[in-house]
């Protein structure tokens, strides 16, 4: 018996406190929600791609600038506005998502708020270093106002996601037109933000802020038991739904209406064609808010598991529609005109 104890492989201190390690650090990921980082980038690489900025014209300075900006729209700033959203709004996420790291109890607050400090002030210095690559004031201001409308959707004394109104709008403008706008001016060929690109920002920023309102149905409950004024809470499901049915369709008039006068045309008809669905979806989900098929016939294969949130998939399968639908047919169509405007005018 001893023989066998002294024969044991007996772990390091190393082998002990890694792991705690690591799990705290993961725990600290989970706060900055690295899958919200995804809508961000897709609207900053699609600005991209509409400047035309081509591989062979590259130079150092420009491989710089997007590996800055992809930090700042990611894990800075949106990685903040998740990380202050979760330590602010933990009373509400105790009743809407209990697995959330603060309040199931996986981190302390005192490190849930050095986490958000943290990420702010490396927010500023990325944007203090693109301010000193590009010599442009236009950056700070562009950054600034992310970083705001960041703090000011969740933080008191302003607690912008209060008012339905202004949290959706705040989230459109920090999550779409923002880095939309940061892609133009980093790598277009025209001086300040020209028309296309302010048009497919506020396209994106549009259906942002219809997804959101559908994303807030999840969490109906624990608002209206917290008195926040959310779109599903003032107006009702089926109010809100048609409040999210009209900013997406307006983002699909303006997308199609904006091919056309740049001479896209037949994207401007491959839009038309994307919307005709999403409309048959919108009638099919007003009818039947509550319809659970598609969600299920989601849940059972791995990578539709992925798409989506425990909370989300017991709550409200409407979000979910619009999250592998309109989502993905509009990013389609926006990464589509983006190349042939930047590509092939």
């Amino acid at each position: 018996m001893l023989e066998e104890l002294r024969k044991s492989p007996v772990p390091s201190p190393q082998a002990t406190t890694s792991k705690p390690l690591l799990q705290t650090f993961l725990i600290h990921i989970q706060l900055l929600d690295p899958v919200t980082w995804l809508g961000p980038w897709q609207c900053f690489c699609c600005g991209v791609l509409a400047t035309g900025l081509r591989l062979a014209d590259l130079t150092v300075t420009d491989g710089v600038k997007f590996f800055l900006a992809c930090g700042l729209i990611g894990p800075l700033l949106t990685g903040f506005s998740q990380s202050i959203n979760d330590y602010f709004d933990r009373h509400l996420d105790a009743i809407n998502d209990p697995e959330r790291p603060i309040p199931a109890g996986r981190i302390s607050l005192a490190a849930a708020r050095a986490n958000f400090i943290l990420t702010g002030f490396l927010a500023v210095g990325n944007m203090l270093l693109l301010y000193l690559v590009t010599a442009s004031p236009v950056i700070l201001i562009l950054g600034v106002a992310g970083l705001f409308l960041a703090y000011a959707y969740s933080a008191p004394g302003f607690r912008l996601k209060e008012n339905g109104w202004l949290g959706t709008t705040a989230v459109g403008i920090g999550y779409c037109l923002v880095p939309w706008l940061l892609a133009a001016h980093l790598f277009s060929r025209e001086p300040g933000f020209p028309a296309f690109h302010l048009a497919l920002g506020v396209v994106n920023a549009l259906v942002a802020m219809g997804l959101i309102t559908m994303n807030d149905f999840k969490s109906i409950e624990g608002d209206r038991k917290n008195a926040l004024k959310t779109l599903p809470v003032l107006y009702g499901e089926r109010g809100a739904m048609l409040i999210a049915f009209t900013e997406i369709n307006l983002a699909q008039v303006i997308f199609v209406i904006t091919c056309f006068l740049f001479g896209y045309v037949t994207i401007g008809w491959l839009g038309i064609a994307f919307f005709v669905p999403q409309l048959v979806q919108q009638v099919q989900l007003y009818r039947a808010p509550n319809d659970s098929r598609l969600l299920e016939s989601i849940g059972r294969n791995a990578a539709g598991r992925s798409l989506i949130s425990q909370s989300q998939a017991s709550a409200h399968p409407g979000f979910i529609r619009f999250l592998v639908g309109s989502n993905l047919l509009t990013v389609t169509a926006l990464t589509a005109v983006s190349i042939v405007h930047g590509y092939w005018r």
